[in-house]
């Protein structure tokens, strides 16, 4: 081996937040911070134990009073106070070794008019199959885990860097139809659909800009269950505003949908 990879190597292994480096987090979900106002907002949505948490702002900086943890058994314990960086992920210690949590409450604000997010995400670990005993499995968490049993993971980690921005669900195997809206203006330079408990196709998808004008989008046929299908946004538009969508499951009767963007 090389010095300079040995030396490299040595560097990394005395920084003693290497290891959550390496941990493997998938994306919880998020909460949104408002303008310049501490708010509490929660967080309880857990299928398992957790080894790690991570916490990533978006739409501008975040600026923390509390962040504080409650524990299954009682406990509780501010785990940051502070700025959050946007998009530079902040990893939180848990306390013990089986850290079941049952809610996270927020108390933050963003100096932006248009306010922020936070990101949450978990890294389970070797606990796994915890997660999977859960009754939200195959309802939940095996789609945000990017998991089927039958073809293994499907989460692509070019997309680690993309913003989940809600999820839209579609009922039935004839084509229906469903506006996400709430963008405000949002800059985009792909969208990307990650069906999450089943195949899906879409007939239509129809971007509308800021100004009103639209734009149909090429679907590429079969969107493949739990897998982002990246579409990109042609021409020099990228402010959009509403995202409608006509779709259908190709499995049994329900489909949802977690659209996300990549600016």
């Amino acid at each position: 081996m090389k010095r300079g990879t040995m030396l490299a190597l040595a560097a990394v292994m005395s920084v003693g937040i290497s290891a959550p480096a390496m941990a493997d987090y998938v994306r919880l979900g998020s909460v949104d911070v408002g303008f310049r106002t501490d708010r509490d907002t929660q967080w309880t949505r857990f299928g398992g134990p957790l080894e790690g948490l991570r916490l990533t702002a978006d739409r501008s900086d975040i600026y923390c009073r509390s962040v504080v943890v409650d524990y299954r058994r009682g406990r509780s314990e501010n785990v940051f106070s502070g700025r959050l960086r946007e998009d530079r992920p902040v990893n939180v210690d848990l306390r013990g070794d089986r850290a079941r949590v049952n809610k996270i409450t927020f108390t933050c604000r963003s100096d932006e008019r248009r306010g922020g997010k936070i990101y949450i995400m978990a890294d389970v670990g070797r606990y796994r199959d915890d997660w999977r005993r859960d009754p939200d499995w195959s309802r939940m968490w095996a789609g945000i885990f990017g998991m089927d049993d039958r073809r293994g993971d499907r989460w692509d980690r070019r997309h680690d860097d993309w913003t989940s921005i809600g999820r839209v669900s579609f009922e039935g195997r004839r084509d229906s139809e469903s506006a996400f809206t709430g963008w405000a203006g949002r800059s985009v330079d792909s969208i990307g659909l990650r069906p999450i408990d089943n195949d899906a196709r879409c007939r239509y998808i129809r971007v509308t800009f800021r100004g009103g004008r639209t734009r149909d989008l090429d679907t590429g046929g079969r969107l493949e269950r739990g897998r982002v299908n990246e579409i990109g946004i042609p021409g020099r538009d990228r402010d959009i505003t509403r995202l409608d969508m006509s779709c259908r499951s190709l499995g049994d009767r329900r489909v949802t949908v977690e659209v996300l963007v990549n600016r």
